[in-house]
């Protein structure tokens, strides 16, 4: 773990108390986008090395657009570039991939530690936890009462994913933003360690510490940045309300783009 996550907050309350996320800073959390990625000059593997050095602690790889060999090569390429951003310290970062449990059997088969997330019409969460076993996080997107009900009775969701908390072009079909207050009352209802996404900018982060979150999910933040170590830093300054060197501060300067 990086010096930073040692500084414990209220948002961090619910990682602190189960035991899935111990060794995990789970504060910035950054979901991959292979076109924003390329749109900005860098592989989704160049992207993820340099935000994780910057502090990101876990890495969704997301790719609607190919098919699961492509998916498979692709992933190999994050672990990588995980593993050489973490090499040398005592960080774990997981690497966490969108629906494809196929692959990520063919992963953990391999050896690999690897995560899920699904979300509400992808592979149900009882069906991934019975292909993945016991060991993997699993994530799931929820933004209803109804489906916090019934990601509570799986008991097999370790995380929620709740948002577009602010309107956001990374998805074409995502819904208008709730709003900070909105989410923090999405937050206490869920009853599940949760973060936040949709359009979370370095400037906006601060308004979505004290929520009860256990992190935030960025996407274009970081994936457009023109340097994703720098974005990964401010986001994190500015969302745990403390500068580069960890002492107490106000919000970092905008990296930049939405999630």
């Amino acid at each position: 773990m990086t010096a930073g996550s040692a500084h414990i907050t209220d948002d961090l309350r619910n990682a602190a108390a189960t035991d899935r996320f111990v060794g995990i800073d789970t504060r910035l959390y950054l979901v991959t986008d292979s076109d924003q990625c390329e749109a900005a000059g860098r592989t989704v593997a160049q992207t993820v090395q340099a935000a994780v050095a910057g502090g990101v602690g876990i890495v969704q790889v997301r790719d609607k657009d190919i098919d699961d060999g492509e998916f498979y090569s692709l992933a190999r390429q994050v672990i990588a570039a995980v593993d050489t951003a973490t090499r040398g310290t005592d960080r774990i970062v997981p690497v966490v991939l969108n629906d494809r449990v196929e692959v990520a059997r063919r992963l953990i088969d391999e050896g690999e530690t690897i995560h899920i997330h699904v979300g509400q019409t992808d592979t149900t969460v009882t069906e991934v936890r019975a292909a993945v076993g016991e060991e993997p996080l699993i994530g799931l997107s929820a933004a209803t009462s109804a489906e916090f009900a019934a990601a509570r009775a799986t008991g097999v969701v370790d995380l929620v994913g709740i948002g577009p908390v602010y309107d956001t072009t990374t998805k074409a079909d995502a819904p208008e933003g709730i709003g900070p207050d909105r989410l923090g009352e999405l937050v206490a209802e869920a009853g599940i360690p949760a973060v936040a996404i949709g359009g979370i900018t370095a400037d906006r982060a601060p308004d979505l510490s004290g929520r009860g979150l256990i992190g935030i999910c960025v996407v274009s933040a970081i994936c457009l940045a023109d340097d994703p170590k720098a974005a990964a830093e401010d986001l994190l300054s500015a969302f745990a309300g403390r500068d580069h060197d960890g002492r107490a501060d106000g919000a970092g300067s905008t990296a930049g783009g939405e999630a």
